[in-house]
C-alpha cells in the first residue's frame, strides 16, 4: 500500500525541488518509487488527471520503461474503481525491458497486467477481449511501430466518443508515424477527433468517435429546450 507519510527520497528529486520550488508537484511525487522523470516530469500527474477526469477502467500502456508515467495511470484506475465502485479495473502494460515495474506496482496494492514483450510480437490476442477506454503509445518510437500499433489496438479501443488514444513524442522521435495517423483520420479512414500538444516532446490526443451521437445535447438550456435547436 501507498505510505502517505513518505518524503522526498531520491537524491535527483530533492535536486529537482531545492532548485525548482513546486509544492503541489512534489506532494505528488513523493508517493512514487522512482525518481521524476526531468524530461517529462509533468506527463505523469497529467495523465493521472486525464484518466480520472475520463472515469477510465481499463488503461493501456506500450513503454511502461522504468514506470514512471506507470505508476500515475495505475493509480488512477485504482482511485477509479473505488470512487465509482467499479468492478475489474486493470492497468495493462508492454515493455520489451523488465523494469520490476509489475512488482513494484503490485507492492503498492494497483491492480496491473504488464507484458514484457516486443510490441512487434503484439497482436489482437495479446489483449483479447479487452476494451480500453485510454491508450497511451510511448513504446517504439519508429515509424512502422506507431502506425502499426494503432492500426491493431485501434478497434480495441471504446466507441461512443468515451475512449482517447495518446500518443507522445509526437513533436520528437514518433512525430513521422504520429503524421501518418493524423493524415488518415483527416481523411476519413478513422472516425476520431484529435488534437496535437505542442509542449517538449508533444502530445496527441486523439478521442475515438464511432457510433457517438452528435445531435446529443449534455446541457440543455431554456432557449435550446424551447426552440427545439
Amino acid at each position: 500500500m501507498i505510505n502517505c507519510e513518505q518524503k522526498i527520497w531520491h537524491e535527483k528529486d530533492k535536486e529537482y525541488f531545492n532548485d525548482f520550488s513546486a509544492p503541489v508537484m512534489e506532494n505528488s511525487h513523493r508517493l512514487h518509487y522512482t525518481n521524476i522523470n526531468s524530461t517529462i516530469p509533468f506527463y505523469g500527474p497529467m495523465l493521472y488527471y486525464l484518466v480520472r477526469a475520463f472515469g477510465c477502467e481499463q488503461v493501456l500502456e506500450i513503454g511502461t520503461a522504468e514506470g514512471y508515467t506507470s505508476f500515475y495511470l495505475a493509480n488512477a484506475v485504482r482511485d477509479n474503481s473505488e470512487r465509482y465502485q467499479m468492478a475489474g479495473n486493470m492497468f495493462y502494460g508492454v515493455d520489451i525491458c523488465n523494469h520490476d515495474v509489475h512488482q513494484h506496482l503490485s507492492d503498492r496494492g494497483l491492480p496491473n497486467d504488464i507484458r514484457y514483450m516486443d510490441s512487434k510480437d503484439l497482436s489482437r490476442d495479446t489483449f483479447k477481449d479487452v476494451r480500453f477506454d485510454f491508450i497511451f503509445q510511448d513504446g517504439d518510437h519508429s515509424t512502422e511501430a506507431v502506425v502499426r500499433e494503432f492500426e491493431l489496438l485501434w478497434p480495441q479501443l471504446k466507441s461512443g466518443g468515451t475512449a482517447y488514444w495518446v500518443c507522445h513524442d509526437v513533436y520528437g522521435p514518433a512525430e513521422e508515424g504520429c503524421r501518418i495517423i493524423q493524415k488518415r483520420i483527416e481523411e476519413g479512414e478513422f472516425k476520431a477527433e484529435f488534437i496535437r500538444l505542442f509542449s517538449v516532446y508533444g502530445l496527441m490526443l486523439i478521442r475515438k468517435m464511432d457510433d457517438y451521437d452528435y445531435d446529443k445535447r449534455f446541457w440543455v438550456s431554456d432557449e435550446i429546450g424551447s426552440s427545439g435547436k
